[in-house]
Parts: structure tokens; C-alpha cells; sequence
């Protein structure tokens, strides 16, 4: 892997002359509107399989930017809009969309009620995987936040309730509930992976090529608990998903259809974070079944898993470790049933280990830089790579992010 001294210079030069940048740049407008916001831009480079676009040449096609409003009306109403645009590989490509927008009640401390285009609760770090101060490292675990699922988990389209119970003496128990629809984009992971599936059906069948693709989510639903124990730092929490949605297009100029259901998303998850350091484990089952072209290919019931430590060596200066695996078949971790269909038997797994450092240059301007060695092919990479993908290959990632 190469990595060029001028793409490293650029953004040392880049940290360096913003590093005066003032303490807080939100906009407070009266005493109830605030304005705020963040920008980014990454470089991505790997060896033996393109990761998230380009990769194998080197790629700057992982950015965003966002812009958010909040309007506290009373003690019990808030508004919130936050327009998003972002660029990750194929997917996005900087076009400008509504991320969330909510009007959340805070009835009492055990219920609350948010309605419109509303954060889904999954594992403990979905609801702000796309501000990249809140993170340690550029990606979440890939095993739990894949991200070319991210359209269809980020957010959806409807309500939730949620709440606080205080347990007395055994601390407090935190309830989320969501149903709503997901708004596919034609670029995104999950309709990538489903023109993918259509498209060598079609190939073997002689049916002619795959046209006019369009997608329609049926409905996500599910919820979150989130235990804190009277012991300081520690919390223990669980979620479920379940969704389904509907593609249409055309195959060899006739009308074709497929549907991907997702039967049970499950993520368990602990974590305990003191001043210096912070642990976080989650595991994840997930149950999902695609019908296209009239042939019904069940996927089985996958598994994935991570432990990620995080220690701050200074208070500007953190360091990260990563082990992230993830099998296809939880009851194939050695891929036999690829091998089977005479496919590579590592595209039934993908374990990540992965080294990072975060900087803190001011409270606004961060810098991470990391390096990952992978085994294995799982989680589409096949789509990004169809001259064929490998088994071992690493890739290094640059971020720098500002905050205003």
C-alpha cells in the first residue's frame, strides 16, 4: 500500500493553520434557536480489494457535512432538522438530504413521544454514527454498523416513543420504540446488494439486462433497553430490528420484482467508560431472507461481534484497538457452503483488527489516522470488487473533521 507524502503534508497543513480556530462557533439565536453544524473530509487507500469506492488507487470520497437547527419552544417541545449531505464511495455523492428532522414531546421522564423522520435505536452508538466527534475511529464496527446498510438503519420515517425509568437502588433503565419507513436511495448498500443479487440471477437465466431499478420500504420497526446499574460508567443494553422492503424493475424489457425481508436484527451490548478509557463489546445476530426473479435465497442467520478499547494517552491524544468479526452463516464460520458453490470460502467471514489514533486539536478540529488488516471477503464486498476480491488485504484511513 502507498500512501503519498503530499496527500500527508496536505492535511498536516490543513490541521496546522486551523489550529487557532475559536472554542465555540455555534450560533445561538435568541433563547431558543440554535444553529450548528460540522464538516469533513477523509482519505482512504487498501491493499487487494476496494473498500467503500475507489480504494485500491486511493480515494477522497469520503466526506460530509451537516447543518442542524434546534428550537426549544418550551420545557416540553423541541424542533429539530438536520439537513445532511455526504459522499462515501458510490453512495451519496454530496447531493443534500434530510438526515432526521423530529418535533420531540417530553411529556414526563418516563415518556416521551417523537414524531417525523426519527434516529433508530440500534446497538449503542446508531443514533450518532454520522457526527464524527462522538466516535473514536472513522468507521463503527462494520460488524454491527455496516455501512452499506446504512440507509436502511440510520433513520425512518414515522415515530417513537421513549423514556427514563428510576430504579432506586438499581439505577436506571432507559426504553425506546420505533415504526416508520426508510426512504432507499438507488446508490445505497442495501439496493446495491439487491440489483447485485438480480443481476447474476438474470445472467444465468438469459433474461437480459436489469433496467429501471426502483425500491419501496414496507415498514422497520423495533426498540431499545438500556440498563444503567448504580455502578458508575457501566451500561448493558439490547435492541431489535425487523423491516421489509420491495423492489421493482425491468428485466430484458419485462417487469421484474424481488423483496428483502429482514426478519430480526439483535444487538447486545456493554460498555464501561472511566475518564481515561472506555471498553465497548456488541454482538449481533441477524435474520434476513431475499426472494428475486421468483427464486426464494434464504441467507441464513448471521453473527458478528466486537471489542474496541479506547485509551486517552493525553487529553488531546487517543488511542484505539479494534478486533471486528463478522461470519455470514453462524453456523458456517468456515465458509463451506461458498466453497460448495464453488465460490472463495472466505466470503463466509471478515475479521478486522485495527489500530487508531485520535487527536484533539481544539474542541472544534480532530484528526484520526488508522490501519486495518483484514481476513476475509464478507459484507459485499463483491459488489465493489466483481474482477473477483482476496482474502487478506488492509487499508488505511485519514479524517479530519471541524465543528461549528
Amino acid at each position: 500500500m502507498k500512501l503519498s507524502r503530499g496527500i500527508f503534508c496536505t492535511f498536516l497543513f490543513v490541521l496546522i493553520s486551523l489550529q487557532e480556530t475559536p472554542t465555540c462557533l455555534a450560533f445561538q439565536i435568541g433563547n431558543h434557536l440554535s444553529l450548528n453544524g460540522y464538516l469533513s473530509q477523509g482519505y482512504i487507500e487498501s491493499s487487494g480489494n476496494n473498500f467503500f469506492g475507489d480504494s485500491l488507487d486511493g480515494s477522497f470520497e469520503i466526506n460530509e457535512f451537516a447543518l442542524t437547527t434546534n428550537y426549544i419552544a418550551n420545557n416540553q417541545l423541541r424542533l429539530g432538522l438536520q439537513l445532511l449531505s455526504r459522499d462515501l464511495g458510490e453512495e451519496g455523492n454530496n447531493e443534500i438530504l434530510i438526515d432526521w428532522a423530529v418535533a420531540d414531546y417530553h411529556w414526563q421522564d418516563w415518556l416521551g413521544l417523537r414524531l417525523g423522520k426519527v434516529k433508530l435505536p440500534i446497538g449503542l452508538y446508531n443514533q450518532g454514527r454520522d457526527t464524527d466527534f462522538l466516535r473514536p475511529m472513522v468507521f463503527l464496527p462494520q460488524s454491527i454498523y455496516d455501512e452499506n446498510k446504512r440507509s436502511l438503519l440510520v433513520a425512518a420515517t414515522g415515530g417513537s416513543i421513549y423514556g427514563n425509568f428510576f430504579l432506586g437502588n438499581g439505577g436506571y433503565l432507559d426504553y425506546q420504540a420505533y415504526y416508520g419507513k426508510v426512504d432507499f436511495r438507488e446508490d445505497s448498500g442495501q439496493a446495491q446488494g439487491i440489483r447485485y443479487l438480480v443481476s447474476n440471477i438474470s445472467r444465468m437465466k438469459n433474461l437480459g439486462s436489469v433496467s429501471d431499478f426502483d425500491s419501496e420500504n414496507r415498514y422497520v420497526c423495533g426498540g431499545s433497553l438500556l440498563y444503567s446499574p448504580p455502578l458508575d460508567a457501566l451500561r448493558f443494553g439490547v435492541s431489535y430490528f425487523t423491516g421489509k422492503t420491495d423492489f421493482d424493475f425491468r428485466v430484458g424489457g419485462r417487469k421484474g420484482e424481488a423483496s428483502g425481508t429482514n426478519k430480526d436484527f439483535i444487538v447486545l451490548s456493554v460498555e464501561y467508560a472511566q475518564p481515561d478509557w472506555k471498553i465497548a463489546f456488541e454482538y449481533s445476530e441477524f435474520t434476513g431472507d431475499r426472494k428475486a426473479l421468483g427464486i426464494d435465497i434464504p441467507d441464513g442467520r448471521s453473527q458478528g461481534a466486537y471489542v474496541q478499547l479506547c485509551y486517552h494517552l493525553y487529553d488531546e491524544l487517543v488511542l484505539s484497538a479494534l478486533y471486528d468479526i463478522f461470519y455470514a452463516d453462524k453456523n458456517d464460520h468456515s465458509g463451506s457452503k461458498y466453497a460448495d458453490q464453488g465460490q472463495p470460502d472466505y466470503l463466509g467471514w471478515r475479521k478486522d483488527f485495527g489500530l487508531g489514533i485520535r487527536w484533539n486539536i481544539t474542541n472544534q478540529l480532530i484528526f484520526k489516522a488508522e490501519h486495518h488488516w483484514v481476513d476475509g471477503a464478507s459484507l459485499q464486498l463483491p459488489i465493489f470488487n466483481p474482477q473477483g476480491v482476496e482474502e487478506h488485504w488492509n487499508y488505511f484511513v485519514l479524517k479530519t473533521s471541524f465543528n461549528f
